[in-house]
């Protein structure tokens, strides 16, 4: 007889073997006896990956790319004399993305991006820290945050998957010594600490305060104790307050932002312009393609300040939808962390779905000025090719996750 394979509920591991092999193992029938406990089945129908979170992520992607062609008519004209400028190069990127999140998902396999973490995580380093070099790095707006290699590259959006990877590996390889200091708080610290230092040399804070925000995330959830866990917040707090006050550029956004009528000419002048097409919105909107904000009124529209004109042609009702989509997104991200059949793959699709959750707010928060702007974009919307590539890899390393999910049975 073929020997039954019945996998406890507390025993929430998966074979290596099967996983690497890339085989499923039968799921059996077996009859409910009195006093047996609930069983959990491995299910991976043909290869395929969880289909709610991949619908809704088509979504996304199809109204990011639609929004990005509405806001960007107006000045791709202007600048390139052609309407379609920007329209078709995000499609491109779109293009480029799903290639790459196909690779993530199909053909990539998330175990071995724990082997290759630490050595990511250097190279990550060092691509951030090369953006200070002249000749290399490029300064924009009194900050250097991009390379050029052929196309405006932004090494950071490396650096954020990198350290995720990292905080799940130690997690996981630790899991008993998480309450200690030494293995649940230092280590994060010395991670945290060499990726802010390279961030804060681009004048980078945004990105900052996101590395932050992974790392607190990943360490409440790996188990460090709550007082070294708020002892690390309180510090870090500290010094993202004295950064603060020795980047002038960040000392004015806060000023700004405190009264960005107080200087409409100058760094005023694209929160009120963006204040303006939300208010102009109203709850239906003006309809696609009507916004008045995008045409030389509110700078680049296409890029951080997309939600706005969304806001302006789509209403209250559509952001309230674009916001509800992103909502839906983690949360089905939740749910394949919760069947992931390890705590490394289940840290690791919650560190991306975090750092997700983290870009949507503080983009949101900035376009309604609730806090100082960062520059931060939108996932799936703002205009940029190597952050949509990016994002959309990671997007495949959940889905590549979802592919070995447990369901419970019956």
């Amino acid at each position: 007889m073929e020997q039954r394979r019945v996998i406890k509920t507390q025993n929430k591991s998966i074979s290596d073997a099967h996983v690497k092999n890339g085989t499923t193992p039968k799921a059996t029938r077996t009859s409910p006896r009195k006093g047996t406990e609930r069983t959990l089945k491995l299910t991976r129908l043909v290869g395929e990956v969880d289909r709610p979170f991949l619908i809704i992520l088509t979504v996304l992607i199809c109204i990011g790319s639609v929004m990005v062609f509405s806001a960007s008519y107006p000045s791709a004209e202007a600048k390139y004399g052609d309407s379609f400028y920007f329209a078709r190069r995000q499609l491109l990127f779109v293009f480029l993305g799903t290639v790459s999140m196909a690779i993530a998902t199909v053909v990539g396999d998330y175990r071995r991006l724990k082997k290759i973490s630490l050595a990511l995580f250097v190279f990550a380093l060092i691509i951030n820290a090369a953006t200070a070099v002249p000749g290399i790095g490029l300064e924009r707006n009194g900050a250097r945050r991009w390379l050029n290699i052929g196309i405006d590259f932004q090494p950071s959006e490396v650096l954020k998957f990198a350290l995720i990877l990292m905080c799940a590996r130690h997690i996981s390889d630790n899991t008993d010594k998480m309450r200690s200091f030494r293995s649940g708080t230092l280590p994060f610290a010395f991670l945290l600490g060499a990726s802010a230092i390279t961030t804060v040399l681009q004048s980078h804070l945004s990105c900052t305060i996101i590395l932050c925000i992974i790392v607190f995330a990943l360490m409440w959830m790996g188990g460090t104790k709550k007082r070294w866990l708020f002892g690390t917040v309180g510090a870090g707090a500290a010094g993202l307050y004295i950064i603060l006050q020795n980047m002038a550029h960040s000392i004015r956004r806060v000023n700004i932002w405190l009264d960005p009528f107080s200087d409409l000419s100058g760094a005023g002048w694209q929160p009120v312009q963006s204040l303006y097409a939300i208010s102009a919105g109203g709850f239906w909107g003006l309809g696609l393609g009507q916004s008045n904000q995008k045409h030389g009124f509110l700078p680049e529209p296409h890029n951080d300040y997309i939600f706005s004109i969304l806001c302006e042609e789509l209403g209250y009702f559509g952001a309230i939808m674009v916001i509800g989509l992103f909502a839906l997104l983690v949360w089905r991200g939740y749910v394949i962390a919760k069947k992931a059949p390890n705590m490394y793959a289940s840290l690791l699709v919650m560190g991306i779905m975090c750092s997700l959750a983290a870009h949507v707010l503080l983009n949101i928060a900035v376009v309604t000025n609730s806090i100082p702007s960062t520059g931060i974009g939108l996932p799936f919307f703002s205009y940029g090719g190597t952050s949509l590539m990016i994002w959309m890899a990671e997007m495949g390393v959940v889905l590549s996750v979802s592919r070995y999910s447990y369901l419970k049975k019956g």
